[in-house]
């Protein structure tokens, strides 16, 4: 299949992409000229998509779309860049799909768009987005939704993805202050309570999200559900230091899925637990 992936070479493109190219044809969408993605056999494509799309540029043939870039800006500052990338890019992403016979859409989006729970999100749960990035994510989703005539929409909301490589993301982060020494602060009851998942298993889902029998939202999440002090104190144990910690008394809602209809939909395997995940993600930067 011929498959175009935007935000081909942040976290999860990187590694979605290297595995696509063993049996498709890749068209790696990127922002900057520089990222360039090491592997043979991928075609670039150098664009930015908070201005218009370019479509001339694009292929004049596509089978799936993969829509995984987002904007990584603040708000309000960049309120124009976030809903630019994030919810028009969809649209015209979509309009270029249904005019050169893509069959399928697959949109990246995240578990903030149900808002502010207590308890692991279901799909059949209302949503509430509660900041603007979620906004967009989820106006993103309707756009999707509204061309299933068109194109096989499928929307995979992700809860907290980790992983070597990655940065400026909660695990990196806490890692970053253990290692520092650095205070962790706790709100009340340990929250928020998470259900984080491993890239590789991130990677097998959107593989195999590729064309299924089942079209519509489906959660992406790992099978254990674990508060910031657990979770803090699993990443002290791969690091050999103790966590610091200091509890502030402030609310805060979890941010965990139930992960059941992405095991009926894409299948079952056996998917990487926390402590392996955070062991193989730092370990390796930490005996550098």
């Amino acid at each position: 299949m011929k498959i175009l992936v935007t935000g081909a070479n942040g976290f999860i493109g990187r590694h979605l992409v290297s595995r696509l190219l063993r049996r498709h044809d890749v068209f790696a969408v990127v922002r900057d000229s520089r990222q360039i993605l090491s592997s043979d056999g991928i075609s670039l494509i150098v664009m930015n998509l908070s201005r218009q799309l370019d479509t001339s540029i694009l292929p004049t043939q596509i089978d799936v779309i993969i829509h995984l870039a987002q904007a990584n800006v603040p708000f309000p500052e960049a309120a124009n860049e976030l809903f630019a990338v994030n919810t028009s890019a969809v649209q015209q992403l979509l309009d270029y799909g249904r005019r050169v016979g893509a069959r399928q859409f697959i949109l990246a989006s995240t578990g903030d768009v149900y808002g502010e729970r207590f308890e692991p999100c279901k799909e059949t749960d209302s949503v509430a987005p509660a900041n603007y990035y979620a906004v967009t994510k989820y106006a993103a989703e309707m756009l999707v939704r509204s061309y299933s005539t068109y194109l096989h929409p499928c929307i995979v909301r992700i809860f907290r993805p980790y992983g070597p490589g990655q940065s400026n993301r909660l695990i990196p982060n806490l890692a970053n202050r253990i290692r520092q020494e650095k205070i962790v602060r706790l709100h009340k009851d340990d929250c928020p309570h998470m259900t984080p998942v491993f890239i590789d298993d991130v990677i097998i889902a959107f593989e195999r999200a590729i064309d299924p029998s089942y079209y519509g939202t489906v959660n992406l999440a790992g099978d254990r559900v674990v508060s910031i002090r657990e979770l803090a104190e699993e990443i002290g144990r791969v690091l050999e230091r103790r966590p610091i910690f200091e509890e502030t008394g402030e609310k805060s809602a979890d941010m965990m899925a139930d992960n059941d209809l992405m095991k009926q939909v894409f299948g079952r395997w056996d998917m990487v637990t926390l402590t392996d995940g955070l062991s193989r993600t730092l370990k390796g930067k930490e005996d550098n």
